[in-house]
């Protein structure tokens, strides 16, 4: 017998996590009001067909009022209706799969079933699974019976997915929502366990296990008795080994060398799980749920709600102090985003490797000043350019043509009047709009491919106005997220904002001085590289 169903709880004393539904229910079993009708919605392995037996047991137990003279409400589990219902062997206990009888015939043959009285208990117990499977025509058929039921007939209902119940079922029963189970309770009880077992557990691994089951309580059970049956002992090594988990201090640290722009470093981390048997999506998942950690500690300043070791949380708050919300919410994103990839593609790293490589250059030391270049004058050679003051300054710095295939940095300064031989499109020059792209490559690329035919044309008061060839690049770049990249590189190159207008252009050919015409855009090359990117 497997261990979750050795210690699955025979009395309400025994459940673990959900206090509120026990003391309900008892105080309900102890002065005989117990309802026709339950449904018990909550996640899996938290207790819901547990209870609905020990629900079952307590109206039927034969030996309850005369063995709990101070009417706890708790089944004696020693009767012969009690020993049959923990047996799953007395015909008035009645267990429905609804994921396979879910139709109208299979509750049309229980609607006729129900007439007739017990056969030998006080009450038959209907206990319908997953019951929000059924057909709407199941439910329509259900309905009146859960309405008017016979006197001798409870029905107990269990759902992980209340919220596709009816609501005109939910009408016409008590509805109980069982929570997840703190990793606290969930330790204490598969201590318990080991004792009882004689197993040798440490307790990191019994937490490390609490953690992995997100609060099930079977689902717990069944991991300890996973380990345990390797070695007969449950030590951390056990667990990562046999559950093909990352140690949870390795996951921290990538994202350590991740924020310390080493995208190298931490690529070699992923290699080198997967070297140790550990699957992608497995660690992509711990990563997500270590980026999690890390922003709920970042806004909450370590009060979270969740459940977490000493060991980690000391290690959140010292990572967390030393990132932006901003970066943290960026990489949960991209880890996001590549949990979808991986199961789309047959080299498994590689979506991990992708969202790594994006993540650090988040974090790209962008404050660090470049020297200047050989052929570039120093700062107070820079030449002026003057713009009036009621003119919008478009750029901090720009780049004008000063020598044949020489560059150099203008620098604006404001004054009353604007020269008539300046003008705002020989300002921002064409080796600007090309440090933009760039920028806008790094961070998108399909972007880049869409911007790379297109066409600055310059400032009007606020707006930056570009141009393109074709409709399918205006709507393109036209969209919110797009504009945004480009609005957020525009002003991080100028030290402005702008908007950003995009229009269809006028992109007739021009001739050069031979005489030549000017070489067409390859069409069909930048349309695959736009689609191949997406």
């Amino acid at each position: 017998m497997s261990l979750y169903r050795k210690y699955r709880p025979q009395k309400f004393e025994s459940l673990v996590g959900e206090d509120h539904v026990r003391d309900t229910l008892l105080s309900a079993i102890k002065e005989d009001r117990v309802s026709h009708a339950y449904l018990f919605s909550g996640p899996r392995g938290t207790g819901k067909t547990t209870v609905a037996r020990l629900l079952a047991k307590a109206v039927n137990c034969k030996k309850r009022e005369e063995l709990n003279t101070a009417g706890s409400g708790e089944p004696c589990d020693e009767c012969e209706y009690c020993k049959e219902i923990a047996a799953l062997s007395n015909m008035d206990i009645v267990e429905i799969d609804a994921a396979s009888n879910r139709g109208i015939d299979e509750i049309r043959e229980l609607r006729d079933k129900i007439r007739f009285a017990p056969t030998t208990a006080k009450y038959k117990v209907y206990i319908i699974d997953e019951v929000h499977m059924l057909t709407l025509p199941a439910f329509n058929a259900l309905l009146k019976t859960l309405e008017e039921p016979p006197k001798h007939a409870i029905f107990i209902l269990a759902t992980t997915d209340p919220q596709k119940v009816p609501a005109t079922i939910i009408s016409r029963v008590q509805r109980f929502d069982f929570r997840r189970i703190g990793m606290e309770d969930i330790v204490k009880n598969l201590k318990t366990i080991v004792e009882s077992e004689k197993f040798k557990a440490s307790d990191e691994a019994l937490e490390a296990i609490a953690v992995l089951a997100e609060g099930s309580h079977r689902d717990s059970i069944s991991l300890l008795e996973q380990v345990s049956s390797l070695t007969g002992s449950v030590e951390m090594e056990n667990v990562r080994n046999v559950l093909g988990i990352a140690k949870s201090e390795e996951i921290v640290n990538i994202i350590r060398l991740i924020a310390a722009g080493k995208k190298k470093e931490a690529t070699a981390m992923v290699q080198q799980f997967v070297a140790d048997g550990v699957e992608s999506i497995q660690i992509n998942k711990e990563l997500i749920e270590v980026l999690r950690q890390l922003l709920l500690v970042k806004i909450s300043d370590g009060d979270v709600s969740f459940d977490l070791t000493h060991e980690r949380m000391v290690e959140l708050k010292e990572l967390a102090a030393k990132l932006d919300t901003k970066d943290i919410n960026k990489m949960l994103s991209l880890f996001m985003k590549s949990a979808v990839m991986i199961k789309e593609t047959s080299i498994r790293t590689l979506p991990i490797e992708m969202a790594i490589i994006e993540s650090t250059e988040l974090f790209r030391a962008g404050t660090e000043v470049a020297a200047p270049k050989k052929n570039e004058p120093a700062e107070a050679e820079k030449p002026k350019v003057k713009l009036a003051k009621s003119d919008p300054v478009p750029i901090k710095e720009v780049v004008v043509d000063n020598k044949p295939e020489q560059i150099c940095k203008t620098e604006v300064v404001i004054v009353d009047e604007v020269p008539e031989d300046v003008k705002l499109a020989e300002v921002f020059d064409e080796q600007l709009w090309k440090t933009i792209l760039e920028k806008i490559k790094v961070q998108n690329h399909t972007l880049n491919a869409l911007l790379r035919d297109a066409r600055s044309e310059g400032i009007e008061n606020d707006k930056f106005i570009i141009s393109v060839r074709f409709k399918f690049h205006h709507d393109k770049i036209s969209e919110a997220k797009n504009r945004q990249i480009i609005e957020d590189i525009i002003e991080e190159v100028t030290g402005k904002k702008y908007r950003i207008e995009c229009k269809i252009g006028d992109f007739k050919k021009k001739k050069k001085t031979d005489d030549k015409p000017e070489k067409e855009v390859d069409l069909e090359s930048s349309a695959k590289e736009i689609f191949e990117t997406e």
